[in-house]
């Protein structure tokens, strides 16, 4: 399934580029930016690449980014934003996953019972209840967070954290 579906499809030089994004000037600057300190993105292989790609878009809010690769092959992959310039990198898999998955990728939320119903309506599984947690760091300070996980409908494991 096509995933052009989301949002007008715009060609800039050989890539597929979906829509814009405020973050960067050009669909080319996201490749330059690494210069910079920080994560660029976390990649995610799948089975099912337009469910799972639906599921970050509707379930989670995230804007869709950029498409390449061929249809259905294991070169064919998305990015989304999930904010902030948060970008999760997702593949299409047909092989085993001979670097494993990952353990969980934690999503900041402002609202975490919004996002928990909003991620099972698209499909999520809640694992347990949100939690409050009061983390004493090395240096003293004291970190307040509320934080629930999820199973999205590919496996992967997804925290919520609200600041608190």
């Amino acid at each position: 399934m096509s995933l052009k579906r989301h949002i007008p499809v715009l060609k800039v030089q050989n890539v597929l580029c979906m829509g814009s994004n405020p973050f960067w000037r050009d669909s080319n600057e996201m490749y330059t930016t690494n210069k910079r300190l920080g994560i660029h993105h976390v990649c995610l292989k799948t089975i099912d690449l337009a469910r799972t790609v639906a599921f970050y878009i509707e379930g989670l809010g995230a804007k869709f980014l950029v498409e390449w690769g061929t249809d259905g092959g294991n070169d064919h992959a998305v990015l989304v934003d999930l904010g902030d310039g948060d970008i999760i990198e997702i593949f299409q898999s047909n092989d085993s996953f001979p670097m494993g998955i990952w353990q969980h990728v934690a999503i900041r939320t402002e609202d975490i019972e919004a996002s928990l119903l909003k991620a099972e309506a698209a499909g999520a599984t809640r694992r347990g209840q949100p939690m409050d947690a009061d983390i004493t760091a090395h240096s003293g300070e004291i970190v307040r967070m509320r934080f629930c996980f999820i199973e999205a409908p590919g496996g992967e494991m997804i925290e919520f954290i609200q600041d608190r």
